[in-house]
């Protein structure tokens, strides 16, 4: 089990690293909170002509083909930079279009997909849920990631006794998308209502498919957890070098010290985590939903003490709005809770180990 990357995944971060760093810095994301806007459009081009867009989409849809193990590189740099964008979303419907049994409806979105040019949304992980009549919907769900952006979007509903999968187009009738407040401004996040919305029933197993796609989450979430952490551990370790107190580093005085050595190990066990996370969807998919939730468990708590101590050593510049700890707080406690907080990670890894 390889835990480092291999020459080709490096290469590849230092791509992902200089594209965050030339094209969506992070004045980038201050520009977007002032405007309201939820993400760049042009920076979405760009991510998407770079072909993070189609990591895992097969390359007879237009997708690279790269794998999960590559998309994790991918989350992770782009976590380390607070990308705004709708690719989280995207990357969610198409694990669950892979999964399904329903080749017109790869055929028909998988492309756009890949391309950057279709934003697709699935509808899960939030409360609340659809019924199916038919082809008809009703209900709520919320929240739903990037769906008021979404031309398309993959929704579950609950027909008789079954989970089934609609796809609904962007201004169907009697669908209502409504934006919701984020406390992460580099999300964009929306209620769904169907009021009698019809819809496209999805061929296959849908209850597997959104099981994957759960997994699937895990994986990216961690991914950018984890490059987070990294860059708040980045941020305070080059300012304890040069912010002195009593004449020395503050990075000199023990209490300094060790927390961050403590934030570094517990980042070091997280990134063993995610890289068999990442490697196990790639080779060993039987472990890959006990692995992501592993991986997901292991970062999401250390990432809030390392953005909090992002704050805290930074003094008194550090409790500013507007210092980029902030940002970073903020992105930490709203991951934390994304599709599932780290007590219902613990009793999906309790249920899979039961079944296993």
């Amino acid at each position: 089990m390889a835990l480092i990357l291999n020459e080709d995944e490096e290469q590849f971060r230092q791509s992902v690293r200089r594209f965050v760093a030339e094209r969506s810095p992070l004045p980038k994301l201050r520009e977007l909170m002032s405007s309201g806007q939820p993400f760049d459009a042009d920076v979405w081009k760009q991510l998407s002509a770079l072909g993070l867009t189609g990591l895992i989409v097969p390359a007879e849809h237009g997708g690279a083909e790269a794998g999960y193990s590559v998309l994790s590189v991918a989350f992770t740099e782009l976590g380390a930079g607070l990308v705004a964008s709708p690719l989280l979303a995207g990357t969610l419907a198409a694990g669950t279009l892979l999964r399904l049994d329903d080749q017109q409806a790869r055929d028909r979105l998988l492309p756009g997909i890949a391309s950057g040019e279709l934003i697709a949304a699935l509808a899960a992980g939030g409360t609340g849920t659809a019924r199916a009549d038919g082809d008809v919907l009703t209900g709520e769900i919320a929240p739903v990631l990037n769906a008021a952006q979404a031309d398309v979007l993959l929704v579950p509903a609950v027909a008789g006794d079954a989970t089934v999968l609609f796809e609904v187009a962007a201004g169907t009738p009697g669908l209502e998308v409504t934006p919701l407040p984020s406390l992460d401004h580099s999300r964009s996040l929306a209620r769904v209502r169907l009021e009698g919305a019809p819809g496209t029933r999805l061929a296959g197993d849908a209850a597997a498919a959104l099981g994957f796609a759960a997994d699937l989450a895990n994986l990216a979430i961690a991914s950018e957890q984890l490059g987070g952490m990294g860059a708040c551990l980045e941020m305070t370790t080059e300012y304890a070098k040069i912010r002195a107190a009593f004449g020395r580093p503050i990075g000199a005085f023990q209490g300094v010290k060790h927390r961050l050595a403590e934030l570094r190990t517990t980042w070091e066990l997280a990134h063993a985590a995610l890289r068999d996370a990442a490697r196990a969807a790639d080779e060993r998919p039987g472990d890959f939903p006990r692995a992501a939730s592993v991986a997901r468990i292991a970062v999401s708590a250390s990432y809030v003490d390392a953005a909090i101590a992002t704050i805290q050593l930074h003094g008194g510049i550090g409790f500013t709005w507007e210092h980029d700890a902030h940002l970073y707080h903020k992105n930490a406690i709203s991951q934390q809770a994304l599709f599932g907080g780290p007590g219902e990670q613990l009793d999906r890894l309790t249920a899979l180990l039961a079944t296993s």
